[in-house]
């Protein structure tokens, strides 16, 4: 065997080792009750004088350090901007998903996807340069190999361990992807990729597929789409929607941006844009004060800002976000709730009044006990 084939069998040996590592792991941490195990050690902590020092935080930064000083004399400019968006990256998967499991940023459970799936990026990335494959191609297969592995590791969950089918996981696995796929291209490669002539905008649809830097770009934008509105509709009732508003907010956008490179469209989407801002603009200073001024159906208007089908958290003080559409909300969701309130928790049961359930009472107005603040809590 020539070393150019040994080269690409083992590297293909080891894509399969790591796709079965992928599928396998979640059976072995939920059957071996490892889960539990990895929750505790990213609670645990060591002091350093009047700060206690999450262990898996060192850990972090200990492997930082070290591929720091490997790598010294290659870090420039561009790498260190890179690696910055890196963080930046994994810190918005964070802060858009999981809301009600209110992890630590550092918490192993709530990375490992994103670790996950970067490494199998990388892996991939690999087998096919191996291959002598295009970046465009390698940029898209990848994706494609993380949708159909994720996919099917979620499916089999399903009857081995009686889980259901979680579209937020493979939203997740897709964003890890493109975290990798981004370390490798501004990182390892050092923004080769746009260091030649290209445009992010094409002509036809056939030439996106055929630009790197361009289906690179249409990809993330997906990819943030997806996990943005799985992790609101998490509820299995929702898949089919989740997956239907995720396609209609990406074509829309990526149409917008194809169509702006003619001018004739691009000053009509300027023109659109503007009378939207101002238009919201004008409603927020006009209603600020006013709090909830319309609720019917799914439509909520909060501060003049209209907000649609899905369901939203307004914070003690004023902000609020889109959350996970659901009726019942189980302990998990109850802390979460609790830990971000101060003395009063106003929920909407629907119209129906099949909303709300989940709290110790049933009542229309009663008081819970927070342990961890040591108050109560009127609900």
């Amino acid at each position: 065997m020539s070393y150019a084939k040994s080269t690409l069998f083992n590297l293909t040996t080891s894509r399969i080792l790591y796709i079965l590592l992928l599928i396998a792991t979640p059976f072995l941490l939920l059957q071996n009750y490892l889960q539990s195990a990895l929750g505790q050690f990213s609670d645990f902590t060591y002091k350093i004088g009047n700060i206690d020092m999450p262990i898996t935080l060192t850990i972090a930064l200990a492997i930082v350090l070290i591929t720091l000083y490997f790598t010294w004399k290659k870090i420039n400019y561009s790498r260190t901007i890179s690696w910055l968006i890196v963080i930046l990256l994994f810190w918005i998967g964070q802060k858009t998903t999981d809301f009600y499991f209110n992890h630590k940023f550092y918490e192993l459970q709530y990375n490992w996807h994103y670790f996950a799936y970067s490494i199998f990026a990388f892996i991939n990335y690999r087998w096919l340069k191996g291959k002598n494959r295009p970046d465009y191609r390698i940029i898209l297969l990848t994706f494609i190999s993380a949708l159909e592995i994720s996919t099917f590791d979620e499916l089999i969950q399903m009857p081995l361990s009686n889980r259901i089918f979680d579209l937020g996981d493979v939203s997740k696995d897709l964003w890890g992807t493109m975290i990798g796929l981004f370390f490798i291209y501004f990182v390892l490669e050092n923004g080769k990729i746009i260091k030649t002539k290209w445009n992010l905008r094409q002509k036809t649809i056939k030439d996106y597929l055929k630009s790197p830097v361009s289906l690179f770009f249409i990809l993330f934008i997906f990819s943030y789409i997806f996990m943005f509105i799985s992790s609101i509709l998490t509820e299995t009732d929702y898949i089919l929607q989740s997956i239907i508003f995720s396609l209609i907010v990406f074509l829309i956008i990526v149409f917008a941006i194809h169509i702006s490179q003619f001018k004739k469209w691009r000053y009509l989407l300027i023109t659109i844009i503007f009378i939207f801002m101002v238009s919201l603009s004008f409603s927020v200073i006009k209603n600020f004060n006013k709090n909830i001024t319309h609720s019917q159906g799914n439509i909520l208007v909060y501060k003049g800002i209209p907000i649609i089908y899905f369901d939203v958290l307004i914070y003690p003080n004023g902000l609020f976000r889109l959350v996970d559409k659901k009726t019942t909300f189980n302990l998990r969701d109850q802390q979460t709730i609790l830990a971000k309130s101060e003395d009063i928790i106003i929920v909407a049961s629907g119209e129906n009044g099949k909303g709300a359930q989940g709290f110790l009472s049933q009542e229309k107005v009663h008081f819970v006990f927070d342990k961890n603040n040591m108050k109560g809590i009127q609900i």
